[in-house]
């Protein structure tokens, strides 16, 4: 039976270990690809045609950029650092943590273990089973982290000079209290929803792979392989489904409070002004930003795993 190589601290429980760790995978990966994910976002709610793209994104990164002041260029690159690294390493803690609970319960339904601590046993686990696993987790955390991820999505989308701009988290949570209702934390959750099969297919996949990589007890994994297991797992979910990612930016957008957007109807506007091909709107800056964050933050996943 193989074996994952996890320190057993007798004083942090496997579900300790998994808040930590994501935690951590989380704080540090944001903190270096924050600038990454703005400029993505910038160009997935960019509605020009798409026969354009290249200047799309020249006249996103002259928006940021300014040459006058490399203070005001690093301002305008992490705008909204605070809702990411917040909602992303809560998200990450959650996720995990989630995701160990429902192999737990999976390895007491089909296994019939009575184990306290499943983490060196999960290469009994089939596909199938990291898959659903990983979608009732994402569906979880997807519900407690999507009022973050509106706020990050307003902030991100303009500059703080912007009329209409919210200066902070605290002046969004309020307009979105007095503009929406309690509802508007909760736009774009539905694609979201849908969304979270992209993050199951990647663990199923990850997961899947690792597991077949250790022939004995004895065995390690190096962190070359973490990448390039984590790299190429992220890749093909992120590809098959990324159109949905693109409708829920578009759901959470600042400009769909003046204009308020149905699923349906926002599919519409994209076939229609920007072809299909505008469902990959900034997809090459996300793979650019996706990789090597998915490289950290798996990386950085597996070594606190083995640390705390």
């Amino acid at each position: 039976m193989s074996s994952i190589q996890v320190r057993t601290n007798p004083a942090i429980t496997p579900h300790q270990r998994e808040i930590l760790s994501g935690l951590t995978a989380g704080f540090i990966t944001t903190t270096v690809t924050h600038p990454l994910d703005l400029l993505k976002i910038r160009l997935q709610l960019d509605q020009t045609s798409s026969t354009t793209h290249f200047q799309n994104f020249q006249r996103q990164f002259s928006i940021l950029y300014d040459s006058t002041s490399k203070l005001r260029t690093l301002q305008n690159v992490y705008r909204g650092l605070l809702p990411n690294l917040i909602g992303n390493s809560i998200a990450w803690s959650i996720y995990f943590t989630s995701y160990r609970v429902s192999k737990d319960i999976s390895h007491k339904i089909f296994h019939a273990s009575t184990a306290s601590d499943y983490s060196n046993k999960d290469s009994n686990l089939q596909t199938w089973q990291y898959l659903t696993s990983a979608f009732a987790a994402g569906s979880f955390t997807a519900l407690l982290t999507n009022p973050l991820w509106v706020l990050k999505t307003r902030i991100l989308s303009t500059n703080k000079s912007n009329p209409g701009a919210y200066q902070n988290i605290t002046d969004g949570m309020r307009r979105i209290l007095k503009e929406e209702g309690i509802l508007g934390f909760w736009k774009g959750f539905v694609p979201s929803l849908m969304g979270v099969s992209q993050g199951a297919l990647q663990f199923a996949i990850y997961d899947t792979l690792k597991y077949q990589i250790y022939q004995s007890d004895s065995t390690k994994l190096e962190i070359y392989q973490y990448i390039i297991m984590s790299c190429s797992s992220k890749m093909v979910s992120l590809l098959i489904l990324y159109p949905i990612q693109l409708l829920k930016s578009r759901l959470q957008d600042y400009e769909s409070i003046k204009r308020p957007k149905t699923l349906s109807g926002v599919i519409k506007e994209i076939i229609t002004t920007e072809g299909v091909s505008g469902f990959y709107k900034g997809v090459v800056p996300n793979l650019m930003r996706v990789l090597p964050a998915t490289c950290i933050t798996f990386g950085v996943y597996e070594q606190m795993k083995i640390w705390v």
